[in-house]
């Protein structure tokens, strides 16, 4: 299971090589992947290699790095995807909507237009060429 994986945990199930994700960046302390289910296309996932339930319970020395990971892939978002803007967002604890208790960042392109004002787009199940597809555009190297 990895590091403090957990095997009820289905982002641990991904680090270990379980269950299928599309990789949009990987360093030694976080895996981007693409949401299934995305709210547009190329939401992505930064999700820490050890397991932490939430951000609150993440060690803070290892916050910085992180949100430095969450930086460069949402910079490679917005670039790749010509996306407006960007939703950054943590969801912590049931009541936030938190639904994979693993901490985790979502990054969401967002472009003028894709939702009534102040709302969110539909959610819909990506299919795995697509996310591919998505992926190809958006791909972050490794620094070095």
């Amino acid at each position: 299971m990895g590091e403090g994986g957990r095997e009820d945990c289905v982002f641990c199930a991904i680090l270990a090589g379980g269950l299928p994700a599309v990789k949009v960046f990987e360093d030694s302390n976080v895996v981007a992947i693409l949401d299934k289910r995305p709210i547009n296309p190329g939401h992505t996932l930064v999700i820490t290699k050890k397991h932490y339930h939430d951000l609150l319970e993440l060690p803070e020395e290892d916050i910085p790095h992180l949100f430095r990971a969450v930086r460069r892939v949402a910079a490679a978002l917005k670039a790749s995807l010509g996306a407006d803007g960007i939703n950054i967002g943590v969801n912590n604890g049931e009541a936030a909507n938190q639904r994979v208790f693993h901490v985790h960042v979502h990054i969401v392109p967002r472009y003028f237009g894709d939702a009534p004002r102040w709302g969110w787009p539909t959610r819909k199940d990506a299919e795995p060429a697509e996310l591919e597809r998505v992926a190809a555009r958006i791909r972050v190297p490794p620094e070095g």
